[in-house]
């Protein structure tokens, strides 16, 4: 699902609007040679409503495979498969570049991003998903 990753720079932090309902929050985990923790993504999808239409929010944060914080991208996006668009979306716009996909949804694209990352530093031993929701 992953073609590739190129981490783009921080730039900032973009939050997601504070008017936002059903926020979920997800935290990519890689464990590395040693036991220790880094992080390896994180992203929040929340619902708002303009002008009478439902609209998704993704703010995806990107880090690199050592856990450093790299670029904080935020989408939003109304109609058809919302979610699984903005989430994409806001991926592609910190530097993960994906092989045709179909719509699925955000866990199993962090999770392939985890693969991905697997696959390109050994020192990572597994990756874990964990997820909270706030409303």
């Amino acid at each position: 699902m992953i073609k590739s990753f190129t981490p783009r720079p921080f730039d900032g932090y973009n939050a997601l609007p504070s008017y936002a309902k059903d926020v979920k929050t997800f935290a990519l985990l890689g464990t590395v040679t040693g036991g220790y923790v880094i992080t390896l993504a994180k992203l929040s999808v929340g619902e708002t409503t303009s002008a009478g239409n439902a609209l998704t929010h993704a703010l995806f944060e990107s880090y690199d495979d050592h856990g450093k914080r790299m670029a904080v991208t935020r989408t939003r996006i109304s109609g058809f498969d919302r979610e699984f668009t903005a989430v994409k979306n806001a991926m592609m716009g910190a530097g993960v570049e994906f092989s045709p996909v179909t719509s699925c949804g955000s866990e199993k694209m962090l999770n392939a991003l985890g693969v991905w990352f697997r696959g390109h530093n050994p020192d990572i031993e597994s990756c874990s998903l964990v997820s909270q929701s706030c409303h």
